[in-house]
């Protein structure tokens, strides 16, 4: 915007757009708003004397970062993202461009559009694989490698030479030129030539001495020859401990720390404070802001103790808030720090050989309590900021950005390897203070609303000392349980309240229990454990054990009708309408670069082995050898592939002693109606490298109806048995991987495998119970219907997923046909139904041994039923013929299906001894007595459900 004015001009306008102190240049729309800072150094050279002070004390203070962001900066940044997409994807074609206008130029640019995909689709390919461009191709790295040798053994370049390598770098590509060099390096190296180059680059960063001329040629040839056959540094002479030792005699340290210093006393301090900092999101720079993050007094400290090697690092927030979108003249505070005032919300302090500690490193996070308050309409205009109406299609950046996290993750991951292997023990103590979560009515926090409060109770992780180290007496089961970094994790108090409108319910957060909450107060206690040895067959990387006392959930009905209430006044955000040209297809297609090997040699090299140009030829024919020889191939790829040892990855177990849920009844105080219960609900899992087990089991579970005819009796509408030891329900699901070493021995040749085993239980069917029940159930519950809306992308989502489901239907033939996809076991001891009413016991139905299993296969599927017992008693005292229903014989049915997929397909119609599938039914003899007073009472026992379900 300036390039029309003169150099002056353009210099001085530059000058006053940048901002100071006391001046602001206007019409400017920041993201990231200047900042200012101060520091002061204080360095003490007689410090190591005094010991008083420390030698350097460098303190930085700023004084505020702002970053605000409003819609059409947003809009810009991701138009700004797409033609940056467009650009890398237009890269191979810009070459063929015309630098005409579209307009009156058609004919040549759809010769570019045709030019572009020849020459990059079709052409080059074409050409990639000629003689003459192979031949070609080899003289262009001949001679960059030959003219690269002559650099590398010159200690000074010739302008020809360099002339020369640059107008062939022009014409190779950058794998090319890469190629070349290491060979060139290679056959350098191999015939005994010195890297003159190297070493002369070496020698001017050295440097020359005083002396450098005293040395004849020979002298400096025979130096350099006992150079080579004597140890140069210490660490040949001595192993790390002898080093340590003598070190600490002499007092000297090679890491620039001076042993002879008190370990209490601190050397070095820096100090940065940052004052303020926030970050603001709004529509336009004249309305109010949608969200105000603010951070006040953030410093950091960073203190050093040389006498004991040891660095410090605390850094301390003070404040933290967010405000929400204006509304009805108040802007709402979404996050508020609630703590006490003389410490701080949150602290972090890092220090390794701490003072008060025997371990290696500390690490300890304390933070105070914050209130989070939900603001509907904030919330909904944050994501109707980040909405676009558009479908924007970043494809080539969102690979490079995934591609470049797993670069850092895999960082990441070698980190912690190390810090595994080096064995420093931790000091790990996390105290998080409970935080709690306010969602009011409506979604706008005023003082005349109900509130649905989550406290997410206290959060303390601290690392469990091991105590002494292991013996030689120590057994190998000691030693092992050694070898772990066990941490020890409490979440405590956690709990949901509902508050109607004015009601108390910060002080009901501390009552326990109170008439406000519905899920009572409830711990969780967490074992974690993560192996110091990472490859070891006995031992587990992590083992994760844990515990939930107890989980109570009590809800009386005008409390439930509350909540839901509630949850419908929220105003959820709305879902963008994006037609579907606006989803549009990517203009420039991804161009995928297809060198991904030669012949099914991987293209990139790691190490460069070449001496001469027969390797290159060898290679080919090596290649045709391997496409002649399938069998040959595929035991070069068996033996190439890693042998992976069975690991055990994680050992899992988990278990909720007891949940409990209450209904009650709002009367003058809140009376019980149903109870349900469920006790020792847990699971235990072991995941290896090639399998994966788990067991989930049910201990027992109850059901207790509470009020009769007004009277305060207990009715059990679900029992199991008591029988110590005995799992009401057990699952147990297997998975493993046929590539394993014992998937044809141990797993059966099958993938996945569950098992289901259900042992006996009782269920009663009072009518008064289960109509009071409904009642209960339907006057709390609101009735929902499907919107037109969803209704109408129901139907569309419907054909979405049978496309899915339709593409995912291919067939595989070259499976196995001996591996089994899935088997499935289920079996069922005992399950009775008892019958009655208020006045009477009507029937008693009981269901003895249901065995069933399912068999899944590419070839066949195969399913069994058998269900040995069932009987129907009329428990009327006065009846003769007790059996309505009962079984004569062994078995009531049992039920064979198998299924052959595709087995009359093609030439196999005609062969009438292929079926699609097979059936048997064997049915046992049912005796059915007919009592018409049993009957009616039954069907009057229905009737009651009927009438009720009319009423409703």
């Amino acid at each position: 915007m300036y390039y029309r004015s003169s150099r002056e001009q353009i210099l001085e306008q530059l000058k006053r757009g940048v901002p100071s102190v006391g001046r602001k240049p206007p019409d400017y729309q920041y993201i990231f708003r200047p900042v200012s800072a101060s520091a002061k150094l204080y360095i003490n050279p007689h410090a190591e004397m005094e010991l008083k002070t420390p030698k350097v004390d460098w303190s930085v203070e700023v004084q505020s970062i702002a970053v605000e962001l409003t819609k059409p900066q947003y809009l810009s940044m991701i138009d700004l993202l797409e033609s940056v997409d467009y650009m890398f994807r237009n890269a191979p074609y810009r070459k063929f461009r015309p630098d005409l206008p579209l307009h009156k130029n058609a004919t040549k640019w759809w010769k570019y559009a045709i030019n572009s995909i020849l020459e990059v689709h079709i052409r080059r390919y074409s050409r990639m694989w000629s003689w003459s461009n192979i031949r070609h191709h080899r003289q262009l790295l001949k001679s960059y490698k030959n003219v690269y040798k002559n650099k590398l053994a010159q200690a000074k370049v010739s302008e020809e030479t360099q002339k020369q390598m640059q107008d062939l770098e022009k014409a190779l590509d950058v794998f090319s030129i890469i190629l070349a060099r290491q060979q060139a390096q290679v056959e350098m190296i191999r015939s005994g030539q010195k890297l003159l180059r190297k070493k002369s680059t070496d020698a001017e960063k050295k440097g020359s001495g005083w002396f450098s001329g005293l040395w004849s040629k020979k002298e400096s040839k025979r130096k350099e020859d006992e150079e080579l056959q004597a140890p140069e540094t210490i660490d040949d002479l001595m192993t790390p401990e002898e080093k340590a030792n003598l070190f600490t005699a002499i007092g000297y340290s090679d890491s620039s720390h001076n042993l002879t210093l008190p370990k209490k006393y601190v050397a070095h301090v820096l100090s940065l404070k940052l004052l303020s900092t926030s970050f603001t999101i709004k529509e336009d720079r004249n309305v109010p802001d949608t969200l105000k993050i603010q951070i006040i007094d953030l410093s950091t400290k960073i203190s050093q103790r040389p006498g004991a090697q040891a660095l410090k690092v605390e850094a301390k927030l003070e404040h933290w808030y967010v405000t929400g979108l204006r509304q009805q003249k108040v802007v709402p505070s979404l996050v508020a720090s609630i703590g006490d005032a003389k410490s701080s919300l949150l602290r972090i302090e890092f220090e390794t050989n701490p003072e008060d500690s025997t371990a290696d490193q500390s690490i300890t996070v304390e933070s105070q309590p914050v209130e989070i308050i939900y603001d509907a309409r904030t919330i909904n205009a944050m994501v109707e900021f980040f909405q676009t109406n558009r479908g924007m299609d970043l494809e080539r950046l969102t690979t490079a950005t995934l591609s470049k996290l797993e670069e850092i993750k895999e960082r990441t991951a070698t980190g912690l390897t190390h810090i595994i292997e080096t064995r420093k023990v931790l000091d790990l103590s996390i105290n998080l203070k409970p935080s709690y979560l306010v969602v009011p009515q409506t979604g706008f926090h005023q003082d005349k609303s109900d509130f649905l409060i989550l406290d997410f109770g206290t959060f303390q992780l601290n690392s469990v000392s091991q105590g002494s180290c292991p013996t030689s007496n120590t057994s190998l089961e000691e030693i092992m349980d050694h070898a772990y970094d066990k941490f020890d994790i409490k979440i405590k108090n956690v709990q949901l309240l509902f508050g109607r409108a004015g009601e108390d319910w910060k002080k009901a957060r501390f009552e326990h229990p109170s008439t406000l909450h519905v899920l009572q107060p409830m711990d969780i206690h967490i074992q974690l454990a993560k192996s110091m040895v990472e490859k070891d067959i006995r031992m587990a990387k992590f083992k994760v054990s844990g515990e939930l006392p107890l989980v109570h959930l009590r809800i009386s009905d005008q409390k439930l009708k509350g909540v839901f209430e509630l949850i419908d006044s929220i105003p959820l955000p709305q879902r963008p309408v994006v037609s579907p040209s606006s989803a549009k297809r990517p203009a420039i297609p991804v161009v995928t670069d297809k060198r991904d090997g030669f012949l099914g040699t991987p293209l990139l090299l790691e190490g460069v082995e070449s001496d001469s140009d027969e390797e290159y030829f060898d290679t080919i024919e090596h290649s045709r050898s391997l496409e002649k020889s399938p069998a040959k191939r595929r035991k070069l790829q068996a033996e190439a592939e890693p042998i992976q040892e069975e690991l055990t990855d994680l050992q899992l177990k988990f278990e909720i002693r007891e949940v409990i849920l209450e209904l009650t009844q709002q009367l003058q105080r809140e009376e019980t109606i149903v109870m349900f219960n469920i006790k020792q609900l847990g699971t235990e899992a072991t995941v290896r490298t090639y399998d994966l087990t788990a067991v989930a089991y049910l201990r027992k579970i109850s059901l207790d109806y509470h009020e009769i005819q007004g009277k305060k009796q207990q009715l059990h509408l679900i029992s199991c048995s008591d029988k110590p030891g005995l799992d009401l329900l057990k699952v147990e699901y297997v998975k493993a991987n046929k590539n394993g070493p014992r998937f044809n021995t141990d797993f059966g040749n099958t993938e996945q495998t569950v098992q289901v085993a259900f042992s006996s239980l009782n269920l009663l069917l009072h009518t008064q119970a289960l109509l009071s029940t409904l009642n209960f159930l339907t006057a709390v519950l609101p009735s929902r219907g499907v919107g037109a809306a969803d209704a109408g992308q129901l139907p569309a989502q419907g054909e979405k997923q049978r496309a899915d489901a339709s593409s995912r239907k291919v067939t595989k033939a070259g499976k196995d046909r001996d591996v089994f996809d899935f088997k499935l076991f289920a079996k069922l001891d005992a399950f009775c139904v008892n019958v009655c009413d208020e006045r009477s016991n009507i029937a008693e139905i009981k269901i003895q041994g249901l065995d069933s299993s399912l068999f899944l296969q590419s070839s066949q599927t195969t399913l069994f039923a058998r269900l040995k017992d069932i009987i129907v008693t009329d428990v009327d005292s006065r009846t003769i013929h007790k059996k309505a229903v009962s079984i004569v014989g062994e078995e009531v049915f049992s039920f064979n299906l198998a299924l052959y997929p595709n087995a009359t397909e093609g030439d196999a119609y005609t062969d009438m001894s292929k079926v699609d599938g097979t059936v048997s039914l064997k049915v046992g003899c049912i005796q059915i007595v007919y009592l018409h007073k049993f009957l009616m009472a039954l069907l009057n026992f229905l009737n009651n459900f009927q009438t009720a379900q009319r009423g409703f």
